[in-house]
């Protein structure tokens, strides 16, 4: 069987790279360490505003806060992109409300696609693209990629509405 997973080490490496990319383009991404005294225990994130219509009705329209974490899954053995979104009055909104005003979506099953878990490094519920879907996209990076994980969050970023700069992929 064909590996299609990495080890929370080279997870480590490769968001460590992704963050000097970042901070290079004053792309404000963040990492954040807890408790030294796990193994699972740096992520990095970032906040965006964005503003979401819905494809059934233009009109229908919010601006929403995402704030996005790149974490490691110690389950599946590799990188899941997680986010919470906000109105800007502060209420949360659901996932089945974001569900609605993302097109990108659409043609998926939703909670086959994007569901709510828990962190998998705070333990807290969060919107988290699956990492079964992570796992299919990430074989095919193994195999080609310097850098799997910017080439995987390249693919998956434009269904969850992250910008990723078009520089990140250079290092790929």
């Amino acid at each position: 069987m064909e590996n299609s997973t990495i080890s929370i080490q080279d997870f480590h490496k490769y968001i460590n790279a992704f963050l000097t990319i970042s901070n290079d383009l004053l792309d404000e991404w963040k990492l954040n360490t807890i408790d030294q005294n796990i193994e699972n225990n740096k992520f990095l994130t970032k906040k965006q505003v964005v503003l979401l219509r819905n494809p059934a009705d233009p009109d229908l329209q919010i601006i929403a806060t995402f704030e996005y974490h790149l974490v490691y899954n110690i389950s599946y053995a590799v990188p899941v992109l997680c986010f919470n979104i906000w109105r800007q009055d502060g209420s949360r909104i659901t996932l089945e409300e974001y569900w609605n005003y993302n097109k990108n979506l659409h043609d998926y099953n939703m909670h086959d696609t994007l569901t709510q878990m828990d962190h998998p490094v705070l333990n807290k519920p969060i919107f988290t693209l699956h990492p079964c879907k992570t796992y299919e996209i990430l074989k095919e990076f193994l195999k080609t990629s310097k850098n799997p994980v910017i080439s995987w969050l390249s693919v998956v970023s434009q269904f969850v509405h992250l910008d990723l700069l078009e520089e990140y992929l250079k290092s790929c």
